[in-house]
């Protein structure tokens, strides 16, 4: 059996200081470095050349492991995605309707006649809506309200809270999401878009938002 070389101790030794660092994380990790070279410095200063190429080759390893399994999780969130759901600007179109909910749901129900998805979003303003046309019930809150009326699902339905509108809630999932938007609006309204300016220019450069106008009196994607 070999006699163990007890000159490769201090570099064992640093090297298990500094997987205990990386299993600790944070603070542990520096201090596990600091006392590494420290040691070596002390004990062994010409192991301090070997532990730092060590230290690259694992850090190089690290990393490319890291952005493999980053590109496999993106590859398989995109694959879950459906890139022909849309995320719907429900008050706006129903603006460019004038207000009827029968002629907004039948462009919804003809997307999904043809298997296309949509997550409706609304301003909590549709409230007005819904009274005007003795929608609501009593203690029923607005969400419950579309759902209900509109035969939706509450898990594809979007509303804002009162005094907010659903723009920036649209636009953000849409950009999360990567599916793209339904609407007349250009998102670009000095004051009630300058926070999603960065996210609506992503869904721009990549065709995510569609507009849609009246064509013949009938809601259509131009």
């Amino acid at each position: 059996m070999p006699a163990f070389d007890y000159s490769q101790l201090p570099i064992l030794i640093s090297l298990i200081a500094i997987l205990i660092g990386l299993t600790l994380r944070g603070l542990w990790l520096w201090t596990s470095l600091t006392f590494a070279v420290l040691f070596l410095y002390v004990f062994d200063r010409d192991s301090i050349v070997t532990l730092v190429i060590y230290l690259l080759t694992a850090s190089l390893l690290i990393q490319g492991y890291i952005q493999i399994k980053r590109g496999y999780q993106n590859s398989q969130q995109l694959g879950k995605t459906d890139k022909f759901t849309f995320a719907v600007d429900g008050n706006n179109l129903l603006g460019l309707v004038d207000w009827e909910l029968d002629r907004f749901l039948e462009f919804i129900h003809e997307l999904e006649r043809d298997g296309l998805k949509t997550h409706l979003f609304f301003d909590y303003s549709i409230r007005r809506t819904l009274k005007e046309n003795d929608l609501m019930i009593a203690n029923e809150t607005v969400p419950m309200a579309v759902c209900r009326v509109m035969g939706r699902d509450r898990s594809n339905v979007t509303v804002s809270k009162k005094g907010y509108g659903a723009d920036a809630l649209l636009i953000r999932y849409a950009d999360r999401e990567r599916i793209t938007v339904l609407s007349n609006d250009k998102f670009n309204k000095p004051n009630e878009d300058r926070f999603i300016q960065q996210a609506v220019r992503r869904l721009e450069r990549q065709n995510l938002i569609r507009r849609v106008d009246l064509v013949e009196n009938t809601l259509t994607i131009m």
